[in-house]
């Protein structure tokens, strides 16, 4: 200002001040500055500088929301800070103009830009519809400081985002668009990757998962590969570039309730490209969730070659294998396998056939599975599960130390087979294998086959050039089955070329079944040693009906606490061999058979001259406790309990030779009958056995009871020598002629 003032104290009625103040009047009220300076130099706001600080203040505030009303419904705006919701944007928007000569008015179905316009001096949003917007666009994310695909140091907005989806890729899901390629980058990144957003995703290639990777397929989600592409939609980084070879990838991880379809129906076998998901060569991988994979051409999930393997919920409708493992594979952990699979749902192959086959030299070792369920029903092939467990090997590695347990539902094959196989697959070599409750039925086979057993163990004609075995076992251990079935016994040990289980124990059968183990060949199929224990059986009316069937070779068999509930005295057995057969030691310890045949019974002449040991036994109303053809056997008895049914005693000798002693309980009747030559002798030293004389054949310095009372010595105990028998108490004698 060209006046210059005076320095006068206020107030100042000098006309140079007087002239200076209304300059300044002015400026204060029209000036769009926000601060004047007085005529002391000091700064003072202007209206428009108080009009800013009130909006400030009003602002730090908060805004007010005219609740109800929109500028569809019309509003009327009395305050700077109300804000007003227009319903076509979602944005709030608030009127910055003069409100000085009276409220904003706003007309009913108005919008902003019909009711002033959107600009300083009138309306501004103030809501984050305008940023949503932004951000939901494909170059949102860059609104933020994020490149897909990038990789970020800790402390920026890229760094806390931890996972990826497709559509951060721009890829949403279609039943028709093929997205194959759309997800190349996103795998490739790795990290923790999402489907979250439910549909198909159509694939004509495989998904190539990295070190570090965690794949989350969420609910309704399908990963799907197309009618023209036959191959995986899964594989790891190492198996892909280098078959599995060199540095094995890190760590892995595939999960959630999703579907994985191979679509495999309509397509061909095409080697390891018929399999859903091929994982080699990783340190730690994880699978589970609830994943289903359907219709896989071959296997569900290949794996071979990894140091540390967790699964927890697989499901399976599909046309082969679930869950398939190759060697080697070690720290196994499988928990909850189920659905319907048209082969095994659990395998554990040492090799397989070449078309499948990845494995390298190596065991199997550290192996705790359990929780496998088959469903009832079938695949979309129209197949069923055609057995839960299955193993078998070439003899480039062992299975160590597996542990099986929880096996449920029904199964067209076997619940559980050790096998050997054609394609070179021809030895099984298991050091270890626990099994513990077992609930599954096994199939019936076909029309004219024989049902199946629970378990099987079978060489199926195949061994390795050179080996004794196809199909070797040292030590098994069968534990809770619960399995019922009438038509097959629980085990059948099998071999055309060479079978063997060096140690088999089973603890706790079944309550009814047709038996518990049945060696099928006669010198090719054989058991070391056979432990049963804790068990009681119902058996039917059948033929076939023992706790132990042998048509092979059985070194020892030991059984405690052991009841044989039997109907009528036509059928059934504690042991039945047929055929050419080999035993060497039975012990039976706290035995009971009810009805029934004779207990322990060979059809021909065994292979081998057996010493039987029988120990706090009971033999009630049976037809027979011993009755071997053409048998040398030793025969032990102690607290032994014997009342046979009407017209059948305890030890029948059919052109066999016998050997007793020990105490046998027949309530004073005769315990003997031989025929066809057959011959039966005491051991040597005193036996409570009620024998008829004529039937038992002289041992010097042996003694029984006699229950003959026709014979001149008289009924009661007596002793021989050179075959005369003497009552030890009345000395009457009794020559015999054998």
């Amino acid at each position: 200002m060209a006046t210059q003032p005076t320095q006068d104290a206020v107030p100042s009625e000098s006309p140079r001040d007087l002239k200076f103040n209304a300059g300044k009047i002015d400026e204060f009220v029209t000036s769009m500055g926000w601060t004047y300076t007085d005529r002391f130099g000091v700064n003072h706001y202007t209206i428009e500088g108080i009009n800013y600080l009130s909006q400030q203040a009003m602002a730090a505030y908060g805004y007010v929301i005219l609740a109800g009303k929109t500028f569809t419904t019309g509003a009327t705006i009395n305050n700077p800070n109300e804000v007003l919701l227009n319903t076509a944007d979602g944005e709030y928007y608030k009127w910055t103009g003069s409100l000085a000569s009276g409220p904003k008015v706003v007309p009913a179905n108005s919008t902003p830009a019909s009711t002033g316009g959107i600009a300083p001096g009138a309306w501004l949003g103030v809501g984050d519809a305008s940023l949503r917007a932004a951000l939901a666009a494909m170059s949102g994310a860059g609104l933020v400081g994020v490149s897909v695909g990038s990789v970020y140091p800790a402390g920026t907005v890229g760094s806390a985002i931890q996972y990826r989806t497709p559509q951060m890729y721009g890829i949403e899901p279609s039943t028709t668009n093929i997205i194959g390629a759309g997800l190349d980058a996103m795998f490739a990144a790795g990290g923790d990757i999402r489907f979250e957003k439910p549909g198909t995703y159509l694939t004509d290639r495989a998904w190539v998962l990295r070190s570090g990777t965690r794949l989350w397929i969420g609910p309704g989600v399908i990963l799907k590969a197309v009618d023209s592409y036959n191959g995986n939609i899964l594989r790891n980084y190492s198996y892909a570039v280098n078959a599995g070879a060199g540095t094995a990838d890190d760590f892995i991880e595939v999960c959630g309730p999703g579907t994985i379809d191979f679509n495999g129906l309509a397509k061909g076998f095409n080697g390891t490209n018929s399999m859903a998901s091929v994982f080699k060569n990783v340190t730690t991988l994880r699978l589970g969730g609830g994943i289903l994979t359907r219709n896989a051409r071959k296997y569900c999930w290949l794996i071979a070659k990894i140091q540390n393997l967790y699964v927890d919920g697989l499901r399976f409708n599909t046309i082969s294998d679930g869950l398939h493992l190759q060697n080697p594979i070690q720290n196994v952990y499988v928990r909850n396998l189920s659905g319907i699979t048209g082969d095994d749902m659990f395998a554990m192959t040492i090799g397989d056939y070449p078309s499948y086959d990845i494995s390298e030299a190596g065991d199997f070792s550290n192996v705790d599975v359990a929780g496998l369920y088959s469903l009832s029903g079938v695949n979309d092939e129209g197949g069923s599960t055609t057995t839960l467990v299955t193993m078998g090997g070439n003899g480039s590695g062992n299975f160590v130390r597996i542990k099986i347990a929880g096996l449920y539902g029904n199964t067209r094959d076997s619940v559980m087979r050790c096998n050997a196989d054609t394609n070179g697959l021809d030895y099984t070599h298991v050091n270890y294998l626990h099994v513990s409750d077992v609930y599954a039925i096994p199939g019936d086979g076909l029309a004219g086959t024989t049902p199946f057993p629970v378990f099987t163990f079978d060489d199926r004609g195949y061994k390795k050039p050179g080996n004794t075995y196809g199909v070797e076992l040292d030590y098994v251990v069968l534990e809770n089955i619960f399995s019922r079935k009438d038509t097959a016994p629980v085990v059948n040990v099998s071999g055309s070329v060479g079978t063997v289980a060096h140690q088999l124990i089973i603890n706790n059968g079944p309550r009814n079944g047709l038996g518990l183990v049945s060696v099928n060949n006669a010198n090719t199929a054989s058991i070391d040693t056979l432990i049963i224990n804790n068990c009681r059986i119902i058996m039917p009316v059948n033929a076939n009906a023992a706790v132990v069937n042998n048509r092979g070779v059985i070194g020892q068999i030991f059984m405690d606490n052991v009841q044989a509930i039997l109907s009528g005295i036509t059928q059934g057995r504690l042991y039945r061999a047929i055929g050419t057969t080999s035993l060497t030691k039975m012990h039976l310890t706290n035995m009971t058979q009810t009805n029934g045949l004779a207990a322990i019974f060979a059809q021909a002449a065994m292979a081998t001259q057996p010493e039987i040991y029988l120990t706090n036994a009971t033999f009630d109303g049976c037809a027979g406790m011993v009755d071997l053809t053409g048998t040398t056997a030793k025969i032990y008895c102690r607290n032994v309990k014997a009342p046979m049914a009407s017209g059948f005693v305890p030890f029948s000798a059919n052109a066999a030779t016998y050997f007793i002693g020990g105490e046998v309980d027949t309530d004073g009747a005769n315990s003997l009958a031989t025929s066809n030559s057959g011959v039966i002798k005491l051991r040597p030293g005193m036996h409570n056995i009620a024998c008829d004389l004529t039937k038992l054949t002289s041992v010097d310095n042996a003694g029984c009871y006699n229950s003959n009372s026709l014979l001149s010595c008289g009924i009661g105990m007596v002793t021989v020598q050179s075959k005369v028998w003497k009552h030890m108490y009345t000395a009457a004698t009794y020559t015999s002629s054998i």
